[in-house]
């Protein structure tokens, strides 16, 4: 029998359109607002970035249609999915929030037992509304920040686009999240239950240093995992196979040199100044002094002119008092080559620097508070030392040093909503489900853009509902050529064709357009999965990864 939980509860106003009628296959909005709020303001709006609304809130309701029609035409799920949205009071700085209403395990179509599933995804996969009297997402938006309103992705300086805010909240809606408080690591357990079930996004979610998926672990060591900081990573195949399609070589890094060896050190790059570069810039480490007066009460927060010699080096400064750019042009003005900021509070990772300057032509970068501390000690100590700040390009932006699987934020200290449900936010090109909402971003959910689908599909969306999570999964096209043929390579394997449709070279279609190698690991992993799943054998595999290289 299957189970439900109550994730939240809704307090919602009164309902202004969009009754809740069934049309099979949608997402469906209602809008919820008081009178003359929200997404009945009234304020006239002059026609923006394809919106044609004529008042402020039928933009926003203009907005939210377009949203749930880009998720329907993509996910195409199996049964409506029904979101109330409203416009209300949320913390600063929080553009906006949402979640599912309840979650499921053990209905029919679920394909791991005794797991959480949100409700939209589970009425998907058992293609029948579990909660026909409620809603499967509620959705949260602030009535204070100031929302671009067009479709084009054009926001102006000083604004959030609301297009992309609705997109990264919905796909919370749609299980990009988590059951897990990761301030304990608990889990919910169902009713009677001895134990609590593990969910579907935590099957997929890896600390790489312990080698364990989240589901397989205690709540201590989830809680542990959760500030992992770049150590936890996301497994799933689809994300794997799509990384290199869609992101970036390169990761900020400071590279520290000493006669005790060499690390590698965590930076948030800055927004101002020249780009890091892979050959980076390297000199000795200095710790800028500077007077303690009423620019800045520090004599290291670099808030006045330096005052020693930091010329042909890497300055260090600590954060606090004035705009980094303030402190960046003070070091370059004494010759400095490169700034690093320390953190002067425990925020892991290092978020990049602010700010805008065009006087900055030297590159410069935020380091954590625990390496601020340990560099200005071995520095007290006399330790000579060198650093590189730089690009480095031996990983793609946003995957970990270990598994090479795209990282989630693993946040020290935790922040509830923002930990583990997104992607961490040194990926590039930015990813729509980052903590935060980046300027760049586009209005897609898929490759070669962003990630976001591929880790949806890993969840279940596409599911063959064999009960296997395999190769299969991935099928979205149909290929019925008699073998199995790469780059006009032959592997002579039969095109076999599974009880869903789906043939070997659909599941392998994904991996086209790959460059050199990045093809070749795209294929193998898509022949292991097949393999485990029964479709192919072992002799099959080889020759198919043969016509691959």
């Amino acid at each position: 029998m299957a189970a439900r939980k109550l994730l939240a509860a809704a307090t919602l106003l009164i309902a202004l359109t969009l009754p809740r009628f069934a049309y099979a296959g949608e997402i469906l909005v209602d809008f919820f607002a008081a009178p003359g709020t929200g997404f009945d303001d009234s304020t006239p709006a002059t026609p923006v970035g394809g919106n044609p609304g004529l008042t402020v809130g039928q933009q926003r309701i203009f907005v939210f249609l377009q949203a749930a029609a880009l998720w329907t035409e993509v996910l195409k799920p199996e049964r409506d999915i029904f979101v109330a949205a409203q416009f209300t009071a949320l913390p600063a700085g929080v553009l906006g929030s949402a979640g599912a209403r309840f979650i499921w395990s053990n209905f029919p179509g679920a394909e791991l037992p005794n797991t959480w599933y949100f409700d939209s995804l589970a009425d998907h996969l058992t293609r029948d509304d579990l909660s026909p009297p409620t809603y499967d997402i509620q959705a949260n938006f602030s009535t204070n920040a100031p929302f671009y309103l067009g479709f084009d992705n054009n926001e102006p300086a000083g604004t959030s686009d609301l297009l992309v805010t609705v997109l990264h909240e919905l796909g919370h809606g749609l299980n990009f999240a988590n059951a897990v408080n990761e301030s304990n690591g608990a889990i919910p357990a169902p009713e009677g239950a001895t134990e609590p079930y593990g969910d579907i996004y935590s099957q997929y979610t890896m600390d790489v240093t312990t080698n364990k998926i989240w589901n397989a672990m205690t709540p201590a060591e989830r809680a542990a995992s959760a500030i992992n900081v770049r150590k936890v990573s996301w497994s799933g195949l689809n994300v794997k196979r799509n990384q290199y399609k869609v992101l970036d070589r390169g990761e900020p890094v400071v590279k520290l040199r000493s006669p005790a060896g060499t690390s590698s050190l965590m930076v948030g790059a800055a927004s101002f100044g020249p780009p890091l570069t892979a050959s980076g810039v390297t000199g000795e480490i200095v710790a800028a002094l500077d007077a303690a007066d009423v620019a800045g009460p520090s004599t290291t927060d670099a808030c006045g002119p330096i005052l020693n010699d930091v010329s042909g080096r890497i300055a260090l400064v600590d954060r606090g008092t004035c705009a980094f750019t303030v402190k960046v042009v003070n070091a370059q003005a004494a010759g400095a080559i490169g700034v690093l900021v320390a953190d002067n509070v425990v925020a892991l990772p290092p978020a990049g620097l602010g700010g805008a300057d065009p006087a900055v032509v030297i590159p410069a970068g935020r380091i954590g508070l625990p390496d601020g501390s340990a560099i200005r000690a071995r520095l007290a100590a006399g330790e000579p030392l060198r650093a590189t700040l730089q690009l480095d390009q031996s990983v793609f932006a946003g995957t970990d040093r270990v598994k090479r699987q795209v990282m989630l934020a693993a946040l020290n200290p935790v922040s509830p909503g923002s930990s583990i449900s997104h992607f961490e936010s040194v990926a590039f090109p930015n990813q729509l489900m980052e903590p935060a909402i980046n300027g760049d971003l586009v209005s897609s959910v898929q490759p070669p853009e962003d990630l976001t689908l591929p880790l949806l599909t890993d969840l279940g969306w596409f599911t063959d509902r064999d009960g296997v999570l395999d190769g299969v999964d991935l099928c979205l096209r149909s290929n019925t050529s008699p073998t199995v043929v790469l780059n006009s390579c032959d592997s002579l394997v039969p095109n076999t064709i599974h009880p869903s449709g789906c043939s070997i070279s659909d599941a392998l279609n994904i991996c086209g357009g790959l460059p050199g190698r990045a093809y070749q690991v795209c294929v193998a992993l898509g022949t292991a999965a097949l393999r485990f799943g029964g479709q192919i054998t072992a002799s099959q595999q080889s020759a198919i990864n043969r016509c691959a290289r």
